[in-house]
């Protein structure tokens, strides 16, 4: 602790003279940044458009989609008229073709057992009478079961074979229909890779607005940062009438140079704070306690200052010895975060200016 008296006192704070060449050399270069244009966004684009193949690709396949399946209407009307039985009603073209062969074989042996009952009834000489008559009636009846039994199980089995096309026609059915939205659902692709691409296109743009929206206060904040994250390296000077406050202590309490040594010992590695804030808090009260007549009110604060400075002399010399003082104890334990706060302040408020 120590005082000065007679004399206005200042605290002047400044950038180390070693450091001061670069920090201004940063806070330049900080400043012509700034002042630029830059950053600037990439000037070319971000993402990787369509190649002409793709381009040609997407077009083919929408121009295809939109024109449909040739082939697919035909398929639905083909299934549709048999599921319809439209080939029962209409009747097969071929029928006549598939029953002819049976038809000629039954009309040959018909015309061969008349010729055999005329060559019998004539040679027994009963041509022309009632029994041949007969029996050539039976031989016409037999040809007309004949080719009735032929149509008749020609019709079955192409009946039966239409209606196994029928039932296979119902169980495609819901795939013909499903097949409607192939074309919608490439369709539907060609435009979604489309919008892809569209979609990157819209994204690029946004970043560069955004990026020229935000270009302006990130540069700020880059300077801002410079100027305030500039390295003290800062020297703190104290004077009163020419003095030192610890050499004014000293004389104006008889300690003589053994406790200032004290002093200088113990504040050399403290944080520069400590002093400032400690020569902006005692400063005025030596400076009212010593300058001027000596009133009761100045020789009580003399008193209460020495009693302070004598008891945190003592803590400091005791505690490298293993002990402490316990009034210097209480009285640094109050005082030297109070300076270090305000000499804080006080630096913050230097280094704004």
């Amino acid at each position: 602790m120590g005082g000065g008296g007679g004399g206005k006192s200042t605290t002047s704070q400044s950038i180390d003279p070693a450091l001061r060449p670069f920090v201004t050399y940063g806070l330049n270069e900080a400043q012509r940044l700034y002042q630029s244009q830059t950053p600037e966004f990439y000037s070319g684009k971000t993402y990787v458009g369509p190649s002409e193949s793709t381009t040609s690709a997407i077009q083919a396949a929408t121009n295809r989609a939109m024109q449909g399946n040739p082939l697919l209407p035909a398929a639905q009307r083909q299934q549709q008229d048999v599921i319809s039985g439209s080939y029962l009603t209409a009747g097969n073209p071929y029928f006549q073709a598939a029953l002819q062969p049976a038809a000629q074989a039954s009309t040959q042996e018909y015309y061969d057992a008349l010729q055999g009952l005329s060559s019998r009834a004539s040679r027994a000489g009963r041509y022309g009478s009632n029994a041949m008559g007969q029996q050539e009636g039976r031989a016409e009846t037999a040809l007309a079961n004949a080719l009735t039994n032929q149509a008749g199980k020609l019709a079955y089995e192409n009946y039966a074979a239409e209606r196994a096309r029928q039932e296979a026609a119902v169980t495609q059915a819901p795939a013909l229909a499903a097949a409607d939205y192939l074309d919608i659902n490439q369709l539907l692709k060609a435009g979604t890779l489309s919008e892809q691409y569209q979609g990157k296109e819209l994204e690029d743009a946004m970043a560069r607005f955004e990026f020229e929206q935000n270009k302006p206060y990130a540069k700020l904040s880059t300077f801002l940062s410079s100027v305030y994250g500039a390295p003290q390296g800062s020297v703190t000077q104290s004077s009163s009438g020419g003095k030192i406050v610890c050499t004014a202590m000293c004389k104006a309490y008889g300690f003589g140079s053994f406790r200032q040594k004290i002093w200088l010992e113990h504040s050399k590695n403290m944080h520069p704070a400590f002093q400032v804030g400690y020569h902006a808090i005692f400063l005025p009260v030596v400076e009212y306690a010593y300058s001027g007549e000596l009133t009761n009110a100045k020789a009580f604060t003399r008193k209460v200052a020495e009693h302070i400075a004598r008891h945190r002399t003592a803590d400091i010399w005791k505690r490298k010895r293993g002990r402490f003082d316990l009034l210097g104890t209480v009285y640094r334990g109050i005082i030297e975060p109070i300076c270090f706060a305000v000499g804080m302040l006080k630096m913050h408020r230097l280094e704004a200016v």
